[in-house]
């Protein structure tokens, strides 16, 4: 509320909706949260029950996580895109006696699972849903309540404030994860605190910075990346209206900051190339030189001064090709971040060359989020950067990242076991990651540990690097290496669909959609040729020598991506083995794709 306090009449938010544009003051945010929290005091919410909010992103969203936990309460927040099972795995499991859910669809989906919920007392819901057999609350009753409340109170909410330790917990977030049950995560008031005064001590932000929103709230990337960091800060935070939306709401809002994964700036990269290729001889004479420009001042700005012809040549390829960039980004674009996943150096070099360097970071839910951020102007490609203050990391003997700090998480929820494999005698944290730390103390991501894969001859081979290299393919939108202890590696391929079809029509080929395109044996050659450009320099036991191309983008809806656009290998390898085994039946060794 410090924020409140400081910048009542600044922006907090923006947002769409009834198709115009909406801001509210931090000091409209504050009355709101205000208002929640008395309302769901009014209605018994206590000290330490839980919360659930299962939404999309929209900024009822922040005012019910800010106001559960500014009266004690717990936030759970759930994913959408759970199955009517996993949800009542974490409802249970969390205990959740409240949740608010946004719309009909999700109402209905709740209710597909209200027989597992008995503790489940109350519906709270966004948006009026009508002709419904369970008693719901619309929220805009519980706000009037809660004015009520605070009416008739006054001074209990700062009372309520001052009650809570910073020791508390206040969220328990439920690990996504690429295998097995999610696990719940349970975090205090005083690691997200760490966290951000941290990062922005790294990443400092300006009070009129504009973050935009699009990835879910319901992860703690987005949650304390995107939302709570900027609200410290008293930023404004734009919400988009949804993913395939991101460009257009850039455009319109004008972000400074941009909270992401990897893949959205992949796929601006590809999507920028894929215009100058079909552009006119001069147009593409003019882009090579000005990424090449580019690409040689980011390499100086890190060694040196730059020769005083690139400086004089700077201006002139900023003209003609960087502020078409940036213009497209909102043309107010500072902090690009990117997380999740590791980003491929190709799409790094690319925004470096367009001056727009991508700031990598690398965090877990178990950290309260950041551990580490590669200082701006300082930043170093392949690489998610050097631990923010109070972190520390040490690479254990087998490769894997341990950390340690005031940010870990006090363990698992229900699970003590668990909490103590992960969690050592001396306080470090075992992330279940690879990696190196080099010379300066930068840490580069090598892979997940049970991700590595282990052919059987006793090679093994981290296939993160190698699928994040076959994806700088433009005609490669996704790849998730085979091979646990088979004789060779093989791929799940999914193409690029809007480029391959691209291709098909420059090359002139008789298909006319992708239900034809994709069983082609053009689409293959043209796939086992960039795979095989991309595998030049890997080891014989690390190249793939077989693949299958999937005929539809990955989805995380269908469990096959993780809230963050990882791969979940084990899905993949159960919705495909009978793929998966043809690549390795011995009467096909002469064939597929070799």
């Amino acid at each position: 509320m410090k924020t409140v306090a400081a910048h009542p009449d600044r922006n907090a938010f923006r947002f769409r909706r009834g198709g115009r544009i909406i801001s509210m003051s931090y000091r409209e945010f504050g009355d709101l949260v205000e208002d929640l929290a008395h309302g769901l005091a009014a209605i018994g919410l206590k000290h330490h029950d839980r919360v659930a909010i299962l939404s999309e992103n929209r900024v009822e969203w922040s005012i019910v996580d800010f106001a559960v936990m500014s009266i004690g309460g717990i936030v759970v927040p759930v994913y959408q895109t759970l199955s009517p099972d996993q949800m009542a795995y974490i409802l249970m499991d969390s205990d959740v006696k409240v949740i608010f859910v946004e719309n009909r669809y999700y109402f209905e989906k709740l209710m597909q699972i209200e027989d597992q919920l008995p503790e489940l007392k109350t519906i709270l819901t966004f948006e009026a849903i009508r002709n419904v057999d369970h008693p719901t609350t619309i929220f805009k009753r519980i706000l009037r309540l809660g004015d009520k409340h605070r009416a008739a109170r006054p001074g209990w909410f700062e009372r309520t404030l001052n009650k809570i330790s910073r020791d508390d917990i206040c969220s328990i977030v439920y690990t996504s994860g690429t295998t097995g049950d999610p696990k719940g995560v349970l975090l205090r008031h005083s690691g997200f605190i760490e966290s951000i005064i941290n990062t922005e001590a790294v990443l400092p932000l300006k009070p009129d910075d504009i973050f935009l929103s699009f990835l879910p709230l319901s992860h703690l990337y987005e949650r304390v990346a995107g939302n709570w960091t900027p609200l410290y800060r008293g930023c404004c935070i734009a919400f988009a209206r949804s993913v395939p939306t991101v460009i257009e709401d850039m455009q319109a809002f004008h972000p400074t900051v941009l909270v992401s994964v990897p893949r959205l700036f992949d796929r601006i990269t590809h999507g920028v190339r894929q215009k100058i290729r079909e552009s006119g001889l001069i147009r593409r004479l003019i882009f090579r030189f000005a990424e090449k420009l580019g690409n040689r001042l980011a390499d100086v700005r890190k060694d040196g001064k730059p020769h005083i012809l690139l400086k004089l040549l700077r201006p002139v390829a900023r003209r003609l090709v960087f502020q078409k960039l940036h213009r497209y980004l909102g043309n107010a674009l500072r902090y690009p971040i990117s997380g999740g996943a590791s980003l491929s150096v190709e799409t790094a070099r690319f925004f470096d060359a367009m001056e727009l360097p991508i700031i990598e970071g690398y965090g877990l839910t178990e950290t309260h989020l950041v551990v580490t951020l590669n200082p701006p102007g300082k930043h170093r490609l392949g690489s998610c950067g050097t631990p923010v203050p109070g972190i520390h990391i040490k690479i254990a003997d087998d490769g894997e990242i341990l950390v340690r700090g005031k940010t870990i998480m006090n363990g698992y929820h229900n699970a003590p076991d668990l909490t103590a494999s992960v969690i050592d005698a001396e306080g470090w944290f075992h992330t279940g990651d690879i990696g190196v730390l080099d010379e300066n103390n930068y840490l580069t991501i090598t892979d997940r540990k049970k991700n590595i894969i282990v052919i059987s001859s006793g090679e093994k081979i981290a296939p993160a690097p190698i699928e994040a290299k076959l994806k700088e393919s433009p005609y490669i939108d996704e790849a998730c290496l085979i091979g646990e202890k088979r004789d060779f590696i093989t791929a799940l391929i999914v193409p690029n669909m809007q480029m391959v079809l691209n291709w098909c029509r420059d090359e002139k080929l008789p298909y006319e959609d992708l239900e034809e395109l994709l069983p082609s044996i053009e689409l293959k050659r043209l796939l086992k040729h960039e795979i095989n450009l991309r595998q030049k320099q890997l080891a014989w036991y690390e190249r793939i020598k077989k693949f299958v191309i999937l005929d539809h983008p990955l989805e995380i809806r269908k469990g096959e991506l993780t809230p963050t656009m990882k791969v979940r290998r084990t899905v993949l390898e159960g919705k495909y083995w009978e793929e998966i085994d043809s690549m390795y039946a011995k009467e096909q060794d002469k064939g597929g794709n070799e």
